[in-house]
């Protein structure tokens, strides 16, 4: 009984393929696209598990399913084959069946074919099964016009992309036979050149413009011109970035890329004065030695050092881009008007803050300076509005006649510029500064810099609306002047128990000098170094942290009116905080003091232990507050966001 109740399953399963098959048979005489799609199941199910053997089952039985439809978006057999790039043998005996002639013919409803699909899977070994049996796949379009090259960058790696885009320049000659498509062409070249640049596969971009210059001046309706496609990608650029000082300094001193000058030198042909062969001859070798040093030493810290290796790739992309960005204007300048290449692109830039691609435009296309929105907004306005601080910069720095042009210039609604400076920044930009106290403060250093700007009579002028540009100002801000008291009582208050703390601690340590005292009052160590740098730091620490605790409790029993937000309150918590550094760091150095005197019996040694225990909090504080600390010295003392560009002067 054991026995039969194992081969009873098995003989269940048979009997039920059996049925299966039946039913396929009786699919022979019915036409593609009104199948019953459950009865197709089985095979989907078989062509997802890779499982052959069932699949030639069915397809024995039935050959039409091959190429018929399986389900109601019109996928068929080898789309789903191609969906799991693991599924490569089902594949390759799949693609044994099907002529290559038919191969275009199998499209599913949104007219994409087996290549347009292994490019959106990514699956590189499908493509180029594909490929090598009809070459012609990559010329045909899908419903949406995009060719399968256009497709592959939806996908982060470059792979299928890259053997494509070989395969297009290996049988590029195919797509000049009827009813299918060039690539490199047309609107097809210009949406290859616009993928490139927005997938940031920069290089690729630079290889298309050189090999095809034509696709940088070619502007096809509801399709981004390339020169707005490079403005888009803001991050592309230097400017972008945020690099510390160790990063600065070497993505500065870093090569570009790393060729080996000698290599192939010609050094039959090479002419030196025989005068000075001798001298020519040192200077050369030791300019040899030099830069082979130099070079090898980058290529060691790439290979060991990842984010040397990121800020290599940075700078590779940064120079990319700028390229492509001056060979498309140069390009573009070439035409008789190149206005709608370069009024949108310009428009982007302002909006994104790009400083390189401002200067850049303005200076091959100074009218670009007066290109307006499809609201009716100039670049003046649209680079306070969005708070580009960058193009504003130039704006009122570079550009002549700026002033007497510009700041006069008033919206549909009647605001002028300063109205526009008091609107609330959008989230994305406030989100660039950290806190919501430094938001103010950014806030309120845009309409202090645009109020400076215009006329005085502009100052209070009224909009359609009766409102004038603080009221606007005061109205669109109240909720994050909110924010910035509680965040700035928050930190008052956190601060102040932390300098009550040091406070009681190093009063009671004055009291309670190390070593006590003598008959007559006085520390018996008085005469000592330790002792006077323990009484020193004790004194500077109850002095700092005393000054710090008055800071705080003037910033907890502020007004917090506006204008605190530009100067006053970030000046405190800045000197609150800086006092607070110094009063722990002395307060520490005073305790350290005290065990050298306590137990150090002379031994020198000591001081070492005691000297590295003492750096740890003091690293942890600087590590935890500095970078608010940075932020708040910087955006109250620094050269502020509206540091003038060093660029040429545009005339208007």
């Amino acid at each position: 009984m054991g026995f039969i109740r194992i081969i009873s399953p098995i003989t269940a399963a048979k009997k039920k393929v059996n049925e299966v098959l039946e039913r396929l048979k009786r699919l022979e005489a019915i036409p593609a696209g009104i199948q019953d799609w459950d009865e197709l199941t089985p095979l989907c199910r078989a062509i997802q598990m890779g499982d052959w053997d069932t699949a030639q089952e069915i397809f024995s039985i039935n050959k039409h399913t091959f190429t018929c439809t399986l389900n109601i978006y019109g996928l068929r057999a080898i789309h789903i084959a191609i969906g799991d790039p693991k599924n490569v043998n089902f594949l390759e005996k799949l693609l044994e069946q099907i002529d290559a002639e038919s191969l275009p013919t199998l499209v599913d409803r949104g007219r994409y074919n087996p290549l347009h699909f292994a490019a959106t899977f990514d699956n590189f070994v499908a493509a180029k099964m594909l490929v090598e049996k009809n070459p012609h796949l990559l010329f045909i379009e899908n419903e949406e016009k995009n060719l399968p090259i256009h497709i592959a960058f939806n996908k982060s790696e470059k792979t299928t992309f890259s053997y494509l885009l070989q395969a297009c320049n290996k049988y590029i000659g195919l797509s000049r036979d009827d009813g299918y498509h060039n690539p490199f062409e047309g609107e097809h070249g210009v949406r290859l050149l616009d993928y490139t640049i927005s997938s940031r596969f920069l290089d690729v971009a630079y290889d298309l413009l050189n090999y095809y210059p034509q696709l940088a001046s070619i502007n096809i309706q509801n399709l981004k011109t390339p020169l707005e496609c490079v403005a888009e990608i803001s991050d592309a650029y230097p400017s972008a970035e945020r690099y510390n000082f160790y990063q600065r300094f070497v993505y500065s001193h870093m090569p570009y890329q790393f060729v080996d000058k000698y290599k192939n030198k010609d050094i039959e042909n090479q002419e030196i004065d025989s005068a000075n062969l001798v001298d020519s001859c040192t200077k050369s070798y030791v300019y040899h030695v030099i830069e082979r040093i130099y070079v090898k030493f980058w290529k060691v810290a790439l290979l060991h050092v990842p984010h040397i290796k990121r800020l290599q790739e940075d700078k590779m992309k940064h120079y990319t881009s700028h390229k492509i960005l001056k060979f498309i204007c140069e390009e573009v300048s070439k035409l008789k008007s190149g206005h709608e290449h370069y009024h949108d692109a310009f428009i982007t830039a302002v909006i994104n803050n790009t400083p390189e691609v401002i200067e850049h435009i303005a200076l091959i296309f100074p009218q670009s300076i007066w290109s307006c929105d499809d609201n009716g907004y100039y670049i003046s306005q649209l680079s306070i509005m969005n708070r580009s601080n960058y193009a504003y910069n130039f704006l009122a720095h570079k550009v002549t006649h700026f002033k007497e042009t510009h700041v006069t210039l008033r919206d549909k609604d009647g605001n002028n510029l300063l109205h526009l400076a008091g609107r609330l920044a959008t989230r994305d930009k406030l989100n660039m500064v950290t806190g919501a106290t430094l938001q103010m403060q950014m806030e309120l250093q845009w309409f202090q810099e645009v109020r400076n700007l215009i006329p005085p009579m502009m100052r209070e002028e009224e909009n359609n609306e009766q409102e004038t540009p603080i009221t606007i100002f005061r109205k669109q801000h109240n909720t994050l002047r909110k924010e910035g008291e509680e965040w700035m009582k928050k930190t008052a208050e956190s601060c102040t128990i932390t300098v009550v703390l040091i406070i009681t601690i190093v009063f009671a340590a004055a009291i309670t000098v190390p070593g006590g005292n003598d008959d007559n009052g006085k520390p018996n160590f008085q005469t000592n170094l330790s002792f006077i740098i323990f009484a020193v730091s004790d004194a500077i620490s109850m002095f700092t942290s005393t000054t710090s605790l008055l800071l705080f409790l003037s910033i907890l029993t502020s007004r917090y009116a506006y204008e605190d937000f530009l100067y006053k309150l970030p000046m405190r918590l800045t000197l609150g905080l800086v006092m607070l550094f110094m009063s722990v760091t002395t307060m520490l150095i005073a305790f350290s003091a005290t065990l050298y005197i306590m137990f150090s019996q002379g031994k020198l040694w000591i001081l070492i232990p005691i000297g590295v225990l003492t750096c740890l909090p003091i690293a942890s504080f600087v590590t935890l507050q500095l970078p608010l600390l940075v932020d708040l010295v910087s955006s109250t003392y620094g050269h502020g966001i509206f540091a003038k560009p060093m660029s040429l002067a545009i005339a208007s």
